[in-house]
């Protein structure tokens, strides 16, 4: 199934132009299941968490890679982060470790081989195996909890992409992105508070990390066409836990905040409010924008506003976004795939109308950011 979120971005004002994604009965409620599963009341707060708004879908299922030059390098995969990113071998070299290890439960073998800290998320290079002669589909990696130090990320936005095909000896190689953009402060198992995992690390020492999965999930092989999730996909509980210590230094020293701090009035059909796009943060893997939406009408079950983004050459910057949401405030944090020749970076409000799912630029509130290195 192709991005939703790259299809979107690429959507212009022509709506005879519009590209119609078809979701199977299965797919549409497993989407269903996952939004409303990860839409939990913050105790102290009153809010909502949203791990991925309609339109996103990050977390709704494994993203496929199909980049020819990455199949290329199908049998170092599984221990070089790089190569899920179409960039050179140990491009990552100084920011990633070498983990090598692997955690073994209910005939499922999970090896974490690389692991590497960015601006706000921890990503994992993971290669999944089962034992078990009777499973024929893949086994992918469900939620993840994690620690550093004393901090706890739990039931936090997460990305996994995929090889498109098993490697030799029936295993499955991942990439696995976890967002560290807030933090569980009572041990609930949600977080609660906004927070910068690069901003609270002291580049002088090494922190301990707690890598945990809960579950791991696989679509099952003779599955039902009725649409109930439990149909068609079945989960395994167990316990894979890995122990490592990270250090910010190097990915803190070569992350740079470009400060916009911008405020847009939003005045549409069904739709007014406030967006206000806080900073850029540019790391050497990614490059990611925050923004806020207050809504004064409308409420962000009926719209969602995201932004469309581009380079000083016009060229489109896809990637994907997470969030959490209540319904008259979003907060959300778009990512896209760092290219080290993009200069400025134009960005574009746009509104997501659920009701009809159409997309609708602003393209008279269009402005540029400047990201070199003043």
């Amino acid at each position: 199934m192709k991005n939703p979120y790259e299809l979107l971005n690429q959507v212009d004002s022509r709506s005879e132009q519009y590209e119609e994604v078809q979701l199977n009965a299965a797919e549409k409620t497993r989407l269903k299941q996952s939004l409303q599963a990860k839409i939990k009341p913050l105790k102290k707060k009153n809010r909502k968490l949203l791990l991925a708004a309609a339109f996103i879908l990050v977390t709704a299922g494994p993203l496929m890679l199909s980049n020819d030059q990455v199949w290329a390098s199908l049998s170092k995969a599984g221990k070089q982060i790089e190569l899920f990113f179409n960039k050179p071998e140990n491009e990552f070299t100084g920011y990633k470790q070498m983990i090598e290890k692997t955690a073994a439960d209910q005939d499922v073998h999970v090896t974490l081989n690389e692991l590497m800290l960015d601006d706000g998320q921890i990503l994992l290079s993971l290669n999944i195996k089962s034992t078990d002669p009777n499973r024929k589909t893949p086994i992918q990696p469900g939620e993840l909890q994690v620690k550093i130090g004393e901090l706890a990320f739990a039931n936090a936005a997460y990305t996994l992409h995929r090889e498109n095909k098993e490697t030799e000896d029936g295993s499955w190689n991942y990439l696995y992105s976890f967002d560290l953009d807030h933090i569980d402060t009572n041990g609930d198992g949600v977080n609660d508070k906004a927070f910068q995992i690069l901003d609270y690390m002291d580049s002088q020492k090494d922190y301990p990390v707690t890598i945990t999965f809960q579950t791991m999930e696989y679509e099952k092989e003779h599955g039902t066409k009725s649409g109930k999730y439990s149909d068609s996909f079945g989960e395994i509980k167990g316990h894979w836990a890995f122990q490592t210590t990270v250090n910010g230094a190097n990915i803190q020293s070569d992350t740079t905040v470009y400060r916009v701090d911008k405020e847009i009035n939003i005045n549409e059909k069904g739709i007014e409010g406030t967006l206000k796009i806080k900073e850029i943060r540019v790391s050497p893997v990614s490059v990611k924008i925050h923004h806020t939406f207050e809504y004064k009408k409308g409420t962000s079950e009926s719209h969602a506003i995201h932004l469309i983004l581009k380079d000083e050459k016009g060229k489109l910057l896809l990637g994907s976004g997470t969030g959490e949401s209540s319904l008259t405030l979003s907060e959300m944090s778009e990512e896209i795939e760092l290219d080290h020749n993009i200069r400025k970076i134009s960005i574009t409000p746009s509104i997501f109308n659920y009701k009809t799912e159409s997309q609708q630029p602003l393209k008279d509130q269009s402005f540029e950011v400047d990201v070199t290195k003043q």
